[in-house]
């Protein structure tokens, strides 16, 4: 059932945004090596009343009893925002790497149904991720390159934030591209004699990125 919705999610046609009551919407994200981000000022995030906020640990057992000291802190704005920001993810969970393989891709993309403003990408894969590439595509076929990783490091995942917002017009498409090293040359790799498929411990892979943006119809008074 969750990669159906993933794979709902990644064919409706935009970046993840707020859903109906009942629905999740992702807020922020957290990994080794994580920066904070700071935006401009009239720029924030609406949480809707009522919300209730969710965690999402990955856990790995170790066969003691331990305790969760996690928190979070939000700072609320004194008046709405002149503009929403919106956290997205695009993924592809559909994906095997063969045993062995050093240099073995994957792709993803969304298409944007409306204009919009892209704040920062975060790239995410686990001990096997070493490059990702980011391609936005434009309506009458002219492609750009938005962002390269190509020593991508595990223990060093950032949000890579534009210096000025990525304009994206409406019919743009975003086409995130991984590369994985499933070989023995890899000295953090956990097995590989193993082909690996979607998980959500670490030695297991994700093919994940996380998308800050807003969308330039939206105003405060939604």
């Amino acid at each position: 059932a969750q990669a159906a919705r993933a794979e709902r999610a990644q064919q409706s046609g935009r970046p993840a945004r707020r859903q109906g009551r009942g629905r999740g919407m992702l807020i922020g994200s957290l990994a080794p090596g994580t920066n904070p981000m700071v935006f401009e000022p009239g720029t924030a995030l609406r949480v809707p009343k009522d919300t209730q906020v969710v965690f999402q640990i990955h856990y790995t057992a170790t066969g003691e009893a331990v305790t969760d000291r996690s928190s979070i802190g939000m700072v609320f704005a004194d008046a709405p925002p002149e503009h929403e920001l919106r956290f997205g993810q695009i993924l592809n969970p559909f994906f095997e790497i063969p045993a062995g393989e050093g240099n073995h891709r994957v792709d993803a993309l969304v298409e944007f149904t409306e204009d919009t403003e892209v704040y920062a990408l975060f790239p995410h894969t686990h001990l096997r991720g070493k490059r990702w590439e980011y391609e936005l595509v434009y309506p009458d076929g002219r492609r750009e390159a938005v962002l390269s990783v190509p020593a991508y490091d595990f223990n060093w995942q950032i949000y890579y934030q534009f210096e000025e917002p990525l304009m994206v017009p409406k019919g743009a498409r975003l086409e995130a591209a991984a590369w994985y090293d499933n070989s023995e040359a890899n000295k953090s790799n956990p097995d590989p004699a193993v082909d690996v498929r979607w998980g959500e411990q670490t030695w297991e892979e994700m093919h994940y990125t996380g998308i800050t943006y807003r969308v330039l119809s939206e105003s405060n008074e939604q």
